[in-house]
């Protein structure tokens, strides 16, 4: 056969007369992107990706459809065309229906592999699932505990009965590993690096434990005389033992982290200091851990009122606190004000109440913790705030407004608004103001020009990387009060910004993940129809009148049993083909957004009536290439189209032709062909 020459990007090249630009340009190492190109068959064109410039042809010509010419001159990455690729995936986008990651992993700041770790506890593999945790978490005991999870307000098992308990499962794995293990990760070859950690609560502990994997000499200073942060010093032991949180961190410590206690930058060491000490690189995490006064008329004049963080602080660090008989006000509602409150109820108060200037509803605590405060015996007191406080003797008088909810403010919560005339009193032994916290970052000076923005750190979102190059940052310092989650995945991104910096590497391109939708209440519950409800296990408690006299801890952990019948719970979201999906490949590339056009959602529940593989038509995108193997390369013909427009779909051409008793060879073709993840093997 004769051959033909043609130029692609710059390069010289020939084939075979009649090839396609597409086949041409694979042959010389030239991808050019499609979804429905099968190389055994005619070209289709159905996904419109391999657009492409030909000088002197008219727009953008799809590669598989455009034969070689002689002297054709190619151009097949260009902005035009990867613009209208763009398009084109985002035309595909718009109805493709489905997550690439399961919605807990995406929710979850830190991205644990969420389903795959509870797979691993369903099959009695608990190793398996802590190592797997640990690849993005290393304090899972201390998460297991304290955790806002968010995970599991997104977890799909809401719309079959109730959510999968995924911190509890995390705390099994964790625990069990605390029993049996521990386990240490592999540390690579010593980097000859050296890193200056600042601060050993979550986000640098985080940062420690990541370094320390890199191979990278690690320093944390804490100014405290033990480790944590705000996780031992802002939360009571009764939701975390300090057993446990020493356990994490003498893991950290057996990587060949060094910590040393009783230093505090700015006063003790400082930036100078630390670079004539060596140190390549400084991540700073030092917290939130200035609380705000009460801030109204009288706080002055008055004692006996604790900041939240003061008053926990003290609790741990001196003991030496007795509200025998006292009467305690809380002002606030986040889990500080709910942790102030059940502490003082433990050190024998006689009545203690939350005080807060919204509803019940706009309460930011966790609502089990809220739960946990009533059984208790604390009282909350909503749409009252307090206007002015005075001394009464030993008793603080304190002046309350009523509050009516306005309209939503920055935070997305109804704004309260004082009620003119409706001042009142009420007496208090002890004020506690849990209303907000800050940072000190007194630490930053001339010789230390870190910029800040509103009394927090600027720091890269994607990096951690500050405006000095060697100092990273994260945690609530960044972010501002924030959770011992968010603090966590913080430092771990630190943690690798730092290595790519000392190596010089770029930061990745993030992948693009697909989602059913931007939360759970955009979902359709038809996906879930054949779901079987599953009864949630539920952890064990201390009963309140027992917990009330001391500070043992509350919740318990799964039992073995337990955790397995959870874990079988989980409904395995995310799809089983992301890794090697090409859409989700194209979509990365090209920088697709799913929500640029609004497709129509077809909901359509999975067809698992197949011995072999599993058909999700909710993901298809009318390639069309299943159609065409299954006809043209099997020989079988037994998928064809159905429908036309936006309702067309790929089904069986008759009733039971997939279940492998009639037309079906099982010849597997049709999975292997497919580019989406709509069609899986089991």
């Amino acid at each position: 056969m004769s051959t033909v020459h043609f130029t692609i990007n710059g390069l010289q090249c020939e084939t075979e007369k009649g090839t396609s630009v597409l086949q041409a340009a694979l042959a010389h190492g030239i991808e050019i992107p499609n979804l429905c190109k099968d190389q055994r068959m005619e070209a289709f064109g159905a996904c419109m990706l391999c657009r492409v410039e030909i000088d002197g042809a008219r727009g953008n010509p799809l590669a598989c459809a455009t034969p070689v010419t002689e002297g054709m001159v190619i151009r097949s990455e260009t902005d035009a065309v990867n613009e209208s690729r763009r398009v084109c995936l985002e035309l595909l986008l718009s109805e493709h229906t489905g997550d690439c990651v399961a919605p807990c992993t995406m929710t979850c700041p830190a991205h644990i592999d969420v389903h795959h770790y509870i797979e691993h506890i369903g099959n009695g593999e608990y190793e398996k699932a802590l190592q797997l945790i640990k690849q993005q978490n290393p304090l899972p005991s201390v998460c297991g505990r304290v955790c806002t999870k968010p995970c599991e307000d997104e977890c799909r098992r809401n719309l079959v009965d109730e959510r999968v308990g995924i911190n509890n499962l995390k705390r099994f794995a964790s625990d069990y590993d605390r029993l049996h293990g521990p386990y240490i990760p592999e540390i690579s070859s010593a980097s000859g690096k050296k890193i200056a950690v600042i601060g050993a609560g979550p986000s640098g502990l985080s940062c420690a434990y990541y370094s320390a994997i890199f191979g990278h000499k690690v320093t944390v200073f804490e100014k405290h005389a033990n480790p944590g942060g705000m996780l031992r010093y802002g939360i009571p032991s009764y939701r975390l033992p300090r057993e446990i949180l020493d356990f994490e961190v003498g893991i950290i410590e057996k990587m060949g982290v060094e910590f040393r206690y009783g230093v505090e930058f700015g006063k003790d060491i400082d930036y100078k200091k630390l670079k004539a000490m060596g140190y390549d690189a400084i991540f700073l995490g030092v917290g939130s851990q200035k609380g705000w006064d009460l801030g109204c008329e009288g706080e002055d004049r008055c004692s006996r009122i604790y900041t939240g963080v003061d008053f926990l602080e003290r609790v741990e660090k001196y003991n030496d606190i007795d509200f025998t008989g006292l009467t305690v006000m809380v002002v606030g509602a986040g889990n500080t004000a709910i942790d102030a409150a059940r502490t003082s109820v433990r050190l024998g108060a006689e009545h203690v109440q939350i005080i807060y200037r919204r509803g019940r509803a706009e309460m930011p605590a966790h609502p089990e913790e809220i739960h946990a405060a009533e059984q208790e015996g604390v009282e909350m007191v909503t749409l009252t705030n307090p206007k002015a406080v005075a001394m009464d003797g030993e008793t603080i008088a304190v002046t309350l407004i009523d509050m009516a909810l306005g309209e939503p403010d920055a935070s997305g919560r109804c704004r309260p608004v004082p009620i003119e005339g409706s001042d009142h009193l009420c007496m208090a032994d002890i004020v506690i103001a849990a209303i907000g916290q800050t940072q000190d970052l007194s630490f930053i000076n001339d010789e230390f020009q870190l910029k800040t923005n509103r009394g927090t750190i600027v720091a890269d979102s994607n990096t951690t990387q500050t405006n000095l190059p060697d100092v990273f940052a994260g945690g609530d310092a960044v972010t501002g009060p924030a959770t011992a989650i968010q603090a966590i995945a913080a430092g771990a991104k630190g943690a690798r910004s730092i290595d790519r910096f000392f190596n010089n590497q770029p930061l990745p391109k993030a992948e693009y993940d697909h989602v059913m939708g931007k939360k759970i209440q955009d979902v359709s519950p038809i996906y879930y129809e054949g779901e079987v409800k599953k009864e949630k296990q539920r952890p064990a408690e201390l009963e309140p009148s027992v917990r009330i006299k001391g500070f043992s801890e509350v919740e318990l952990t799964f039992t073995e049993e337990q955790a397995k019948a959870e874990a079988l719970r989980c409904l395995k979201c995310g799809c089983g083909d992301a890794l090697d999906c090409q859409l989700r490949k194209y979509s990365t590339k090209y920088d697709a957004n799913q929500f640029a056009f609004e497709g129509e959602k077809h909901a359509k529940p999975l067809d698992t009536s197949h011995p072999v593989f599993v058909r999700d038509p909710k993901k298809c995108i009318l390639c069309g290439t299943c159609v065409r193997v299954c006809r043209d390369i099997a020989g079988v013909n037994m998928i064809g189209f159905l429908y036309r427009g936006s309702g067309t779909e790929t089904v069986p051409y008759l009733p039971g032709m997939m279940t492998g008793e009639k037309s079906c060879e099982n010849c597997r073709l049709c999975v292997e062909a497919c580019p989406t993840g709509a069609l899986l093997f089991k």
